[in-house]
């Protein structure tokens, strides 16, 4: 694996976050977790697509958003037992990249305080936001469905689910890329 990779990723969670001074335990737990990574050139290297049990039941306003059920983390693997997945994902990279990426690394960090892990993780140097390279495009903050729909002529199906998202927000990313619209960073 080599440090100029990139990683895209998404989570699906219990809820938003709340203020700052919110005790952790009042803190969203990540549900669903997909990342993949990528070479410089846009190539496969790996990917970590997993469910996550919360210790807070899911209720019914998320599962109406995501479609993830009670039952479908109810024998998911906790984030304690990914955790060495994740990291070994993350192992030595530079670069992270994510449809509204500062919630996503917001809820990562979350998990790793819980388990006093947050210091020992390797955090990206550089992020790149697809809903902040986008913004010049109509002036305001696009929703992924949007931003693909501008990008390619049509919206994406599946919404929502971190995997599917993780593939629109890589399309999109990689279309950025192509049109000057994204950097690299040094």
């Amino acid at each position: 694996m080599n440090s100029s990779d990139i990683i895209i990723i998404d989570t699906e969670t219990t809820g938003l976050s709340g203020p700052t001074a919110t005790n952790i335990d009042r803190q969203p737990y990540i549900t669903e977790f997909y990342g993949v990574r990528l070479t410089k050139d846009f190539e496969f290297v790996s990917e970590v697509d997993t469910m996550l049990k919360p210790p807070v039941p899911i209720s019914e306003e998320i599962t109406k958003i995501t479609g993830i059920t009670q039952a479908d983390v109810d024998d998911a693997p906790t984030f304690m037992e990914k955790y060495d997945e994740i990291y070994d994902l993350f192992e030595g990279c530079r670069n992270v990249c994510g449809h509204n990426i500062m919630f996503d690394l917001g809820m990562l960090k979350f998990e790793l305080f819980r388990l006093d892990l947050e210091y020992a993780f390797n955090w990206p140097k550089h992020k790149y936001c697809s809903v902040e390279h986008s913004k010049h495009y109509f002036n305001k903050r696009l929703r992924l469905q949007v931003l693909h729909e501008h990008l390619f002529g049509f919206e994406f199906t599946g919404a929502h689910r971190a995997k599917t998202d993780v593939e629109a927000t890589a399309k999109c990313m990689i279309e950025m890329f192509k049109r000057g619209d994204m950097k690299w960073k040094d």
